[in-house]
């Protein structure tokens, strides 16, 4: 039996209805009392914002049942236009992938981490995986050559497809004979055991689930490249935007939910194992990713 699969997720959600609308631009005076999050808009990379705001709706329950707050889910944008929304107030809290966090901040040097989400580990990975067996010694080798991506890959797996896994100044998609978007990190490890593919990038905590579950095939494939540290998704505040003790109440029922069976399923929806206080060394990281995977050129 495969490791579970956001698809089959998705499709429950969809099923069931339950969505909810994405709200543009400052949200209106009558509903001051809801706390405004932002969402950037990398995590609608896979998939429309209608259906991120389908999958974000059990993220949504789990703040509301956690901090007895109700909450409002809005497009935030790239991550500066998220930064300058929460310096302007126009959002109480944004949801960023941590590397994006870092360029945001970089904007805006007054945004703070309130929380990290994260999954199994305090910061993520990703590797550039072959057969065991496989001739191919670098990312040259690679060339002309099919590789996987699977579906709802995060930010950090894109970053290191584009920025590490073809030669300096190559785009992938011109130097891999093709991109394939498989189901799941476990069909992307699969197409490489059965030739199909001759690399993908998996994410660290996918592969270690797979190699837990899956020993035997497990030996059958090696990571190629490693990716360096990236920290974990934020969500970030500009201070003055929200009360002390209203921080407080979020950040304490936030961190409480792993304490919880229904906490902890509905992370489980979301790919988090717990959020958790922002770490010392945090702030080290984040100069580190920024310099390593710098933002992009407009």
């Amino acid at each position: 039996m495969r490791p579970w699969r956001w698809s089959k997720a998705i499709a429950i959600l969809a099923t069931l209805g339950l969505t909810l609308a994405a709200v543009p631009g400052r949200a209106a005076e009558n509903d001051a009392q809801s706390v405004r999050i932002g969402l950037v808009s990398s995590l609608f990379r896979d998939t429309s914002e209608a259906l991120m705001q389908v999958i974000m709706r059990p993220f949504k329950s789990l703040l509301e049942t956690q901090t007895g707050m109700r909450g409002r889910l809005i497009s935030g944008g790239d991550a500066e236009r998220l930064g300058k929304r929460l310096k302007e107030g126009e959002v109480h809290f944004g949801i960023f992938h941590g590397v994006e966090f870092a360029w945001a901040k970089a904007k805006f040097p007054r945004l703070k981490p309130l929380l990290i989400a994260v999954n199994q580990q305090p910061f993520l990975r990703a590797h550039l995986i072959v057969r065991a067996d496989s001739k191919i010694k670098a990312v040259d080798d690679l060339k002309g050559r099919a590789v996987g991506l699977p579906n709802l890959s995060r930010e950090h797996c894109w970053l290191f497809l584009e920025r590490r896994c073809a030669p300096a100044g190559q785009a992938p998609d011109k130097f891999f004979s093709r991109i394939s978007r498989t189901r799941d990190a476990c069909y992307a490890i699969d197409d490489v055991i059965d030739g199909t593919l001759q690399a993908a990038v998996i994410d660290d905590t996918e592969l270690s689930i797979y190699r837990k579950q899956y020993p035997d095939f497990s030996t059958k494939v090696k990571s190629l490249l490693t990716s360096e540290a990236f920290p974990c998704a934020v969500i970030a505040y500009y201070p003055g935007t929200l009360h002390e003790d209203l921080l407080d109440q979020f950040r304490n029922g936030m961190l409480a939910a792993k304490e919880t069976r229904p906490g902890r399923q509905m992370m489980q929806l979301c790919r988090i194992t717990s959020f958790e206080e922002v770490p010392d060394d945090f702030e080290k990281m984040l100069e580190d990713i920024a310099k390593a995977y710098p933002p992009p050129a407009k």
